[in-house]
């Protein structure tokens, strides 16, 4: 499991890197001192990289769109020198099988995303992957923060660079908003709870669902974080059951909202994305790349079309901002390691890092310019500890057979409207026994 300390230090991390790239679209940012030196550091210190030669592939789940692949593609050849072919998975369940069954073999891909915390973890510790811990110069040289090195340590040793630092924050549909009566965004869960039933009774579905099995977590950690963020951590690490009065309280109140219509029926990504645009569901949960989509896809302008806000504390607590950490690996096994290091030594690099920002929405180091309003306001309250806490989403935060178990047991419960307690009692029933096994 993803330790605990690790959590608390990539929390001070992830909140550094908003500041750093919050600011560099024009503001002076006072006081970031570790990253900002080691990065300074490192930039005086290390020579100028070598374009290097060969080709790798690059697997991943995260790029559907085959024009920025190629556009990265052919950036990333010019910074770096490696041709590095990009291969998308659609399915996230297909990509893990078909990585696990080629990872020890010469054929494995040079490069590839993954899913931090347990699952790196498990791959590190079988020595399946690169110790990139000597690369981190390198990294830092070209703006990424120091700091976010300690989210991939395992024992002592770094293995794997970010491919995104990525903020689940709920999108809304500032017409939509408007028309309904809803002047302003929810400050209290109440306030929450009063706009979805306003912009219902205008016509308008407030939140859409996707209907991805493996995203039925989302809402879940969401309202579980809303109502006690310890509440979260404690049945993350076992401490508490699933079956606790506390998690049947909020699941209650799930239940409610799906009874009130607040939900919408589940679509596709995409369906979902285009339902948004047009003003038929009001909020979605979901990354800050999403909030360039909306721009790059369906030519809404952020700030003015849409904006962001975070789901409301049920309790008065501070609002919880749930990451992911995706982690790029290079596998040890492969044959194409080397160029796989030298593609990877050069990804930071800006011209690349302009496509992952205008393409993706992905900012990675201080050295690109966010211009879209809508990511600089989620980059901003990720930056305030005051108003926002920070937590490792449930998918990377609990052990993986616990989880993919959850997931379907969620799934039954938001999409099939199975019985609360049944979902509970099989999910608990799960993790005693992997609990029990990890001792």
């Amino acid at each position: 499991m993803f330790k605990m300390k690790k959590i608390t230090a990539f929390l001070l991390s992830v909140t550094m890197m908003s500041i750093i790239v919050t600011g560099c679209g024009g503001a002076k940012t006072e006081g970031v001192s570790n990253s900002a030196s080691e990065s300074t550091k490192a930039e005086a210190t290390s020579s100028e990289v070598t374009k290097a030669e060969g080709s790798t592939e690059f697997w991943l789940d995260k790029l559907s769109d085959q024009a920025i692949i190629d556009e990265l593609s052919l950036v990333w050849k010019n910074d770096s020198g490696v041709d590095v072919k990009i291969v998308n998975f659609p399915d996230v369940a297909a990509y893990q099988t078909s990585l696990q069954q080629s990872i020890d073999d010469k054929s494995a891909p040079g490069m590839f995303t993954w899913w931090s915390g347990s699952q790196l973890e498990t791959l590190a510790k079988n020595d399946k992957l690169v110790d990139l811990t000597a690369e981190w110069d390198n990294y830092i040289a070209d703006g990424v923060s120091a700091d976010i090195k300690e989210a991939f340590t395992v024992d002592g040793k770094a293995y794997a660079a970010p491919y995104s630092v990525l903020y689940n924050t709920c999108l809304y549909n500032k017409t939509v908003f408007e028309k309904a009566g809803v002047t302003d965004v929810p400050k209290t869960f109440d306030e929450f709870l009063a706009a979805c039933e306003k912009i219902k009774q205008s016509g308008v579905t407030p939140i859409g669902l996707k209907n991805d099995s493996w995203a039925s977590f989302i809402w879940f950690e969401q309202l579980i974080a809303a109502y006690d963020p310890q509440l979260y951590v404690d049945i993350c690490n076992g401490t508490k059951a699933y079956t606790d009065e506390s998690v049947k309280k909020v699941m209650e109140i799930w239940r409610s909202m799906f009874d009130k219509g607040y939900f919408a029926k589940p679509q596709l990504y995409s369906d979902v994305f285009k339902t948004f645009a047009k003003g038929e569901i009001a909020i979605m949960l979901e990354p800050n790349p999403t909030a360039n989509s909306m721009v790059v896809e369906y030519g809404m302008e952020a700030g003015t079309d849409f904006d962001s806000f975070v789901v409301p504390s049920m309790n008065g607590q501070k609002s919880t901002i749930f990451f992911e950490a995706s982690p790029i690996c290079v596998a040890k096994a492969s044959k194409d390691k080397d160029a796989a290091l030298a593609a990877l030594r050069n990804f930071y690099k800006t011209d690349t890092q302009n496509v992952m920002l205008n393409e993706n929405g992905i900012a990675n180091t201080s050295k690109v310019d966010v211009s879209n309003k809508t990511i600089q306001n989620i980059l901003k309250m990720s930056a305030e500890p005051d108003n926002y806490q920070l937590y490792l989403r449930y998918y990377e935060n609990t052990p993986e057979d616990i989880r993919n178990y959850a997931l379907d047991e969620l799934s039954r419960f938001m999409y099939s409207g199975a019985d609360t307690d049944e979902v509970l009692n099989n999910i608990q029933k799960k993790a005693d026994e992997v609990f029990k096994s990890l001792k």
